[in-house]
């Protein structure tokens, strides 16, 4: 179970501060509260695989007035920080499809099972770590609580070089995305937070570290499909997010590179055609894939540094056919030469990689 604590920050401003050196006491003195407040965190994130939890439940203890809402409005809480495990530093996962299924749409059930046992707490420590970060609020001492909590937690999984150590291909293909998440997460939390310099030190050697072997994985690891398909956009994003958060021009190049990469592919009907060979799963696919190319124009265009690319048009192309088909997907599926199965759910995305946070264009 994780352990709770209140938040300790050089960087927090005196009136938060005083709060929680005022409630220190009975939080030292409450510990079923405490115990409480984390089991519920956390039994939420255990009982279902898309890892949908309510960050409410982390808070236990009233602002006591400081709340800034709406006047008359019910005092916020000051959230209890829950600290949240560490994905390992080494990972060595196999793919979960079949071998011997070349469109890589049909699951191995026993390797779906195999792959969750060490996937699945990974996906719950980051999904516990966004839905944080994302958490609204409008009281600012909560708001800057909770960006806190998420700093906290990922200056330990920095120091444990979470996530360092790939030794497979499907390692390598799962972390984008993760990165991605907790880049974005850490931008998030830095606007409510200033990063103060050994912060700053601590997340450039680990992320640095990261997205220089991401990038070094497409260059010399991984295979052709993955250098040009929906892998590549989600390592795209991920080093973009690296990128922008620690103000590196290399890796926001990069970034931006694999947009190109991917929106250039866009054919004149809107079709990616690596992800319209993905069988009864092309669209689902043609969703994963617009994802990340639409969060890279979001990423760029929120840092001041809007996208400036030849297939923007493509890109719309592939929004406006994905759009339609996710309506009805009558015409997608004669193209595909196959019905379609259920499009992945919207809930095992952090708030900002859901479809409705995104420039559709």
């Amino acid at each position: 179970m994780p352990d709770t604590f209140t938040i300790q920050s050089p960087t927090t401003p005196e009136r938060l501060t005083t709060l929680f050196s005022d409630l220190s006491g009975r939080l030292l003195g409450t510990s079923d509260q405490q115990d409480t407040a984390a089991s519920e965190a956390t039994a939420a994130v255990a009982a279902q695989k898309d890892y949908t939890i309510q960050t409410g439940s982390i808070s236990s203890l009233s602002t006591n007035g400081f709340s800034s809402g709406a006047p008359g409005a019910e005092p916020e809480q000051v959230p209890l920080c829950v600290s949240i495990p560490a994905p390992p530093a080494m990972l060595q996962t196999q793919s979960k499809y079949r071998a011997d299924d070349r469109s890589k749409s049909s699951i191995d059930d026993e390797a779906l099972e195999t792959r969750d046992r060490t996937v699945q707490p990974i996906r719950n420590s980051i999904r516990l770590l966004t839905n944080i970060a994302y958490a609204g609020s409008n009281s600012s001492l909560v708001a800057q609580a909770r960006a806190e909590c998420v700093l906290h937690n990922v200056d330990r999984w920095a120091t444990a070089m979470a996530l360092t150590d790939m030794r497979t291909v499907d390692a390598y293909l799962s972390r984008d995305r993760w990165v991605a998440e907790i880049a974005l997460a850490v931008r998030s939390a830095s606007k409510r937070v200033e990063l103060s310099s050994e912060r700053k030190a601590l997340y450039s050697t680990w992320f640095s570290t990261l997205a220089r072997d991401t990038m070094d994985a497409y260059s010399f690891r991984l295979g052709p499909k993955s250098k040009t398909n929906n892998h590549r956009y989600w390592a795209g994003l991920s080093v973009a997010a690296v990128g922008f958060l620690l103000d590196n021009a290399d890796f926001k190049t990069w970034g931006k590179t694999s947009f190109e990469i991917g929106a250039c592919q866009v054919d004149d009907r809107g079709f990616l055609p690596a992800e319209l060979s993905r069988g009864e799963k092309a669209l689902d696919y043609h969703v994963y894939a617009l994802r990340p190319l639409a969060a890279i124009i979001k990423l760029a265009s929120d840092s001041g540094e809007p996208l400036q690319s030849k297939c923007l048009d493509r890109f719309k192309r592939l929004t406006a056919m994905t759009r339609e088909a996710l309506q009805d997907p009558t015409e997608f599926e004669r193209i595909a030469g196959q019905r379609q199965s259920t499009i992945s759910s919207e809930t095992s995305y952090s708030a900002a990689l859901k479809l409705d946070a995104l420039p559709l264009l």
